[in-house]
């Protein structure tokens, strides 16, 4: 019992207190990282647990975890329903609460126009006004070769990580 009830202290001091921590910020210090001493973040996670511990007798229950699961999934959904409807305002333009598809495409905006002058700038590099095949390739062969570290003719999983930052 009493593994269990440490096991539910550890999943609550790092799973759940994360996300009540992260919501106690403000918007701008959650996009900036900031430097905390060890004293601030013991004390978010004491507080983080003691929300979860709400009987107070310093030990989380599976049922605790369990009702604090529910209250931030509550919050989250009430988040969530708060942006779904203001979205669907912004889309309901006649305010008749119903979306017609005129409305609805509306919100995707124009498809854009063609433009060729960008490519052809790009890849046109003996400026004819048109590409062929090597002007066409040059490029790619290039990223290719650039990403082939070792020159073998071969880029491996492990080079295409290093040539892409690990993407």
């Amino acid at each position: 019992m009493t593994r269990i009830l440490l096991a539910g202290a550890a999943l609550a001091a790092t799973a759940l207190p994360a996300a009540a921590f992260a919501q106690t910020k403000p918007a701008a210090a959650q996009q900036a990282p900031q430097s905390e001493t060890r004293a601030a973040f013991t004390q978010n996670v004491d507080a983080s647990f003691a929300e979860v511990d709400t009987n107070k007798d310093g030990f989380v229950t599976k049922a605790e975890i369990e009702a604090a699961q529910t209250r931030q999934l509550q919050a989250m959904k009430q988040r969530a329903d708060a942006q779904l409807s203001a979205e669907f305002q912004k889309l309901d333009t006649n305010k008749d609460n119903q979306l017609s598809l005129a409305e609805f495409s509306a919100a995707a905006g124009p498809m854009p126009s063609p433009d060729a002058a960008t490519p052809l700038a790009k890849l046109d590099t003996n400026k004819d006004g048109k590409i062929s095949r090597d002007e066409y390739r040059a490029p790619k062969l290039a990223d290719f070769d650039r990403a082939d570290a070792n020159h073998d003719g071969t880029v491996t999983v492990a080079e295409l990580k290093a040539a892409t930052g690990g993407k």
